[in-house]
């Protein structure tokens, strides 16, 4: 069925789809999804016979998808766009001066690491040399012996360990 110019009513989903420019299967959901006026008779199934007033559809049309928007929102449009990329290449710029900043600590930290072992390498292999060791004297004397409470360097009024053992044996 061919749609004349002339017919004010489409009465087939080809004939709506065809004025629409879309197919039928898009048609019906528009009319499910977002009210497309699409008529039927009084008390007919969701599969029945359908109509539709051109003007209606146009309304519909109208009120439902905006056209698109004047040059004056272009130049809006164009200059929010410009303002987004300047954005950007800011945020590039400081990502790059971040990357590079992180560059040079992360080798500061290695060149500070392999110092500190180099370090204790040096200090390992001193400690272990013996001339280094005579020094301290031998490994015996190392060991410090148990230390002893000299009473006369007590401050006065405090017991003694032997004081303090005499009297819980008492």
């Amino acid at each position: 069925m061919n749609v004349s110019e002339d017919s004010t009513v489409l009465s087939s989903w080809k004939d709506i789809a065809k004025y629409l420019g879309k197919g039928v299967r898009t048609v019906q959901r528009w009319e499910r999804h977002l009210g497309l006026p699409v008529r039927r008779p009084i008390g007919a199934a969701q599969k029945s016979a359908v109509m539709l007033y051109r003007g209606d559809v146009d309304a519909w049309l109208a009120t439902r998808f905006s056209a698109r928007a004047p040059e004056k929102d272009g130049a809006q449009r164009n200059q929010s766009s410009r303002s987004a990329r300047s954005t950007l290449r800011e945020g590039i710029r400081t990502a790059r001066e971040l990357r590079t900043a992180n560059q040079a600590l992360t080798e500061q930290i290695s060149a500070s690491i392999r110092l500190l072992a180099e370090r204790c390498d040096l200090l390992a292999t001193q400690g272990l040399q013996q001339p280094a060791l005579a020094e301290f004297g031998s490994p015996a004397e190392w060991v410090t012996p148990p230390r002893t409470v000299v009473p006369e360097l007590l401050p006065t009024g405090l017991p003694t360990s032997n004081s303090v053992a005499s009297e819980r044996i008492a």
